[in-house]
């Protein structure tokens, strides 16, 4: 029977940055590195889904998290400089998502335990009818045995259900709910928008891309507006401005999705930068649009004698949704472990003591642009912080 101080459950980007705090933090506070950390990580390797983070370059974090600069200090306290793209995003100096991942784990194995291929099943707490302090016991599968493994402490890391290629499956909500904790409706966050409009192909413009302003209007009200590169897809729309709409189409309490879908619609101004009147004195959208999508509308145009139709179009395409892309597309995952439940300065469940959470499984999330690694970076460290003010 292995007993160890603290199990960080999951050894993704919240995990390792707790785990190196709470190493960091140990050392500041003049107590050594004498407690004993173990992670357990379900995919065979730790950081895996960092490394497909930001186009593989890691998007780390964004000027406007309130707490970026706590974030950046923490990486250069593990050898990680960074920098600042124009839009506001910091990368690491090296565009190197598997640096980052390579940098934390070093952080960590020095003076951790990595156990991979754990596939963590059920936490429960032990708690002794003579009175004495309980611990926790961590059931798993490690190569097709089960094994348990049991703590003081426990930190929750397990991530969403987004990319479940990098084995973010969602398993983490079962277990907190069994815990006692609630868990608010998950859906998939910061992907692709299925659509359709009358007389658009979309399987024609696959791969075609525009500078472009989406709106997303429900009940006919515009709710959310962002402005980016539009990429048409096969079905629909993809691009940064569109994932960034997704949070916001939900269904409403016992209301059913598919019903919910049909309330929304998006509004696509195809040129921001100019008015019907400019596209109107010119031969043709082209230059401002793909020859390929500028024949689109140029073809309204000749339908119409007035050249009105094409031209209002290309500055107010209506794009009905008929769906979301899934899980294996998605960046993120909208909902999870309700936060009221969760002390936010230390990441303790109210629950639960000695339960900690960090990442996201819990319901925090943000746009594209590195909001979310630094919810994972943030909670990670605050909950090191917060076990070891609990004097582990």
């Amino acid at each position: 029977m292995m007993k160890y101080d603290l199990v960080i459950a999951g050894g993704g980007a919240a995990g390792l940055a707790a785990a190196a705090s709470f190493i960091e933090e140990q050392k500041k506070n003049g107590k050594g590195e004498t407690a004993s950390v173990c992670i357990l990580e379900k995919n065979d390797y730790p950081g895996r889904k960092i490394n497909a983070t930001g186009g593989g370059r890691c998007n780390l974090t964004n000027k406007a998290c309130p707490g970026k600069e706590e974030t950046l200090a923490f990486f250069r306290s593990i050898g990680i400089e960074t920098w600042e793209d124009s839009e506001g995003r910091y990368y690491p100096y090296t565009n190197k998502a598997s640096d980052v991942s390579k940098a934390l784990i070093d952080a960590v194995s020095r003076s951790a335990e990595i156990k991979c291929g754990f596939t963590v099943k059920v936490i429960s707490r032990i708690q002794p009818d003579d009175g004495s302090e309980g611990c926790f016991m961590i059931t798993g599968m490690q190569e097709s045995a089960m094994e348990m493994v049991f703590a003081d402490k426990v930190l929750m890391a397990m991530g969403g259900k987004a990319g479940p290629q990098f084995g973010t499956t969602g398993d983490g909500y079962t277990i907190a709910r069994t815990l006692g904790h609630t868990v608010t409706r998950v859906f998939p966050i910061l992907t692709g928008i299925e659509c359709r409009a009358e007389g658009v192909d979309f399987a024609s413009l696959k791969g075609v891309r525009a500078k472009g302003t989406v709106i997303l209007t429900k009940d006919g009200a515009p709710i959310v507006r962002d402005t980016g590169e539009i990429q048409f897809t096969e079905d629909g729309i993809s691009g940064i401005c569109v994932f960034n709409l997704t949070p916001h189409i939900k269904a409403d309490k016992r209301e059913r999705f598919e019903d919910a879908l049909k309330r929304f619609k998006i509004v696509v101004d195809l040129a921001p930068d100019f008015t019907e009147k400019q596209l109107a004195s010119r031969e043709s959208a082209f230059g401002i649009l793909t020859e390929k999508l500028a024949a689109v509308f140029d073809r309204e145009e000749a339908d119409n004698a007035a050249g009105i139709d094409g031209i209002a179009r290309i500055k107010h395409l209506e794009l009905d949704i008929t769906g979301i892309k899934g899980w294996r597309d998605a960046q993120a995952t909208f909902g999870g472990v309700a936060l009221d439940e969760i002390n936010m300065d230390t990441m303790e469940s109210r629950l639960v003591p000695g339960l900690y959470f960090a990442g996201e499984i819990i319901d925090a999330q943000g746009p594209c642009g590195g909001f979310n690694l630094q919810n994972a970076w943030e909670t990670g460290i605050k909950a090191a912080r917060g076990i070891i003010d609990g004097e582990i």
